[in-house]
């Protein structure tokens, strides 16, 4: 993909990212990985509702400039780790929806509640330590908390998740946001019942085969 291609994705999913009601304004951030160790990633201050090619930030792995002219993310610094720790991963979309950043502030995580959590997910969707943003202990501890599903809940903070790329990782995104609600909007009027054991595991295999695939497409 050439970076031009690049910068285009991404602005255009935080664009689709606002129309969803997954962000206001300046919260949450997009990114996509770029061959030799580069990134492409939505900038500080700029709401996503307008965001364009051209507001797009390249850098490398320590977060210095390649191309563009305003700061990349305050959060970039997750985005660096999690690519480092997961080579099946070539989009990140960070959010601040409702019902996940609710979940978060609460400090649960989502149980497997739905078939397609465990199909596309890889599961429950943990919750993280808190960790203060754009930190690298907040990075650290989101990374490690990810592991290798494609979706966490950041403590106090939002959600992030990830797939091949970044229209990949904001449907990921989507269905974090409909499964916390599924969540929340459940344990009001009753407990949730999570899936079976059995039909976790085996879920659970089918992700792992398209993770693979992924992996062996990336390299």
């Amino acid at each position: 993909m050439s970076i031009d291609a690049a910068k285009n994705q991404v602005a255009e999913v935080a664009r689709k990212m606002a129309e969803l009601g997954l962000v206001s304004r300046t919260s949450g951030n997009v990114s996509v990985r770029l061959p030799d160790g580069l990134m492409a990633i939505t900038p500080m201050g700029k709401s996503c509702e307008a965001m364009s090619a051209e507001d797009i930030v390249v850098v490398d792995g320590d977060l210095d400039p390649v191309e563009g002219e305003l700061m990349p993310s305050s959060e970039s610094l997750m985005h660096v780790a999690i690519y480092a720790a997961r080579e099946d991963v070539g989009g990140i979309v960070h959010t601040h929806a409702v019902y996940s950043s609710a979940v978060a502030a609460v400090g649960m995580t989502i149980p497997a509640i739905v078939d397609e959590m465990v199909v596309t997910l890889g599961g429950e969707v943990r919750v993280s330590e808190y960790g203060p943003p754009a930190s690298k202990a907040v990075a650290e501890r989101v990374c490690e908390t990810l592991g290798n599903r494609d979706a966490a809940l950041i403590r106090n903070h939002g959600a992030v998740a990830v797939g091949a790329d970044p229209e990949t990782a904001l449907a990921a995104s989507v269905l974090t946001e409909r499964a916390a609600q599924i969540f929340v909007l459940s344990s009001v009027i009753g407990r949730p019942a999570t899936l079976p054991d059995e039909v976790v595991a085996s879920e659970a295999a089918i992700f792992e085969m398209r993770r693979a695939a992924r992996r062996e497409k990336m390299r």
